[in-house]
């Protein structure tokens, strides 16, 4: 098994070129560069310092730095053009692109146009190739390739982003309780899910010939964790992945997730983070309690036995320190002895389960 995992976050894109032809997976190559958010952000950034109007186009992207940037050259007063695809990376509510002062339009692009050209990419295999072929590492035979990007999904106007989101995940769960629930062949990615089908065609469009998986990234991460050599026996199990934008917890119990809770990480100091795990953990919590501290929101599928019970609490993300400072005693995830590897290494145990049934 060879395969490509990129787990796509707010600050890094996390990848490893997993080869299971390798005795130990430390030997495998793995790469932790800036994310496509922070990259396209400097290009706008560039531009408003030259006082250019932007045009952008191509894939859909995480927005974070990104749309961040565009939102600072808007205010600036210079023009931006998008089209559809690519103002999915800014909301997935194009009415809302618009009330931004982004004008959104057709692939072609705004008539007479003399500004800059920006064109997204958030994966980019070709120049993966380009630096990996001077280590004598080609991608024609990679059999796999697996992507993570968070994806809010488009929601319906009635409908709260943060209550789609959870209940979407909710559903997939209910259907499946197993962590993999959350991974995507490139033929079953839903429909509202604009980032995740974007990223998934964008690597079938570089590597034809390799089988493709898209995931969210919080539940690759909790999948990932699940991986440490130092967690894989223990039961129940409270995962933890503390992200740039959010926290998700999950609470498994003979291999299947029994419960789940996501808020913003921006809203969690250390002690609210431990009332809100140990409450979590004691059944004690409620969707509402979360959604009205501008969270997504929680659920039980299973009541849990009680923070008591909790075997292992593991925690990974850029974010986890916030962990160390609470009075739980938590295991920081390292699974193929790097943090940073995670969300690749949780792609991959998704790839075995979902496409190779191990």
């Amino acid at each position: 098994m060879k395969m490509l995992a990129i787990d796509i976050g707010a600050g890094t894109q996390d990848i490893l070129l997993y080869d299971s032809v390798l005795e130990n997976i430390e030997n495998c190559i793995k790469m932790v560069l800036p994310s496509p958010s922070q990259v396209f952000a400097e290009k706008v950034k560039a531009a408003t310092r030259q006082g250019k109007d932007l045009f952008v186009k191509g894939d859909t992207i995480g927005g974070g730095a990104f749309s961040h940037a565009l939102k600072k050259h808007v205010e600036a007063g210079f023009g931006v053009f998008m089209t559809e695809n690519a103002a999915y990376t800014v909301r997935n509510n194009l009415d809302q692109v618009r009330e931004l002062g982004i004008e959104i339009v057709q692939d072609s692009g705004p008539e007479n146009f003399g500004g800059e050209t920006v064109v997204l990419e958030e994966v980019n295999i070709g120049k993966l190739r380009g630096l990996l072929k001077f280590f004598g590492e080609p991608l024609s035979d990679i059999e796999f390739v697996a992507v993570a990007v968070q994806d809010h999904g488009v929601f319906p106007e009635e409908m709260s982003n943060r209550r789609f989101r959870i209940s979407k995940i909710r559903e997939l769960l209910e259907e499946n309780p197993k962590p993999e629930a959350f991974a995507f062949r490139e033929n079953e990615v839903p429909s509202y899910y604009p980032r995740m089908r974007s990223a998934a065609h964008a690597s079938k469009r570089q590597l034809p010939n390799a089988q493709m998986l898209v995931m969210d990234t919080s539940p690759d991460a909790i999948l990932g964790c699940l991986m440490d050599p130092a967690v894989e026996k223990a039961d129940p199990i409270l995962a933890v992945n503390v992200g740039n934008g959010h926290t998700m917890a999950a609470i498994i119990s003979g291999g299947e997730v029994t419960a789940v809770l996501e808020h913003h990480t921006r809203l969690l100091n250390p002690q609210k983070m431990e009332r809100l795990l140990r409450d979590f953990a004691d059944g004690k919590l409620c969707d509402e309690e979360v959604f009205e501290d501008d969270g997504h929101g929680m659920f039980y599928l299973k009541k849990p036995a009680g923070f008591s019970e909790i075997e292992k609490v593991v925690v990974t993300g850029p974010n986890r320190n916030i962990l160390a400072e609470t009075n739980l005693k938590v295991h920081f995830a390292t699974p193929a002895g790097d943090v940073m590897m995670t969300g690749p290494i949780g792609l991959v145990e998704a790839t075995k389960r979902k496409l190779l049934k191990i």
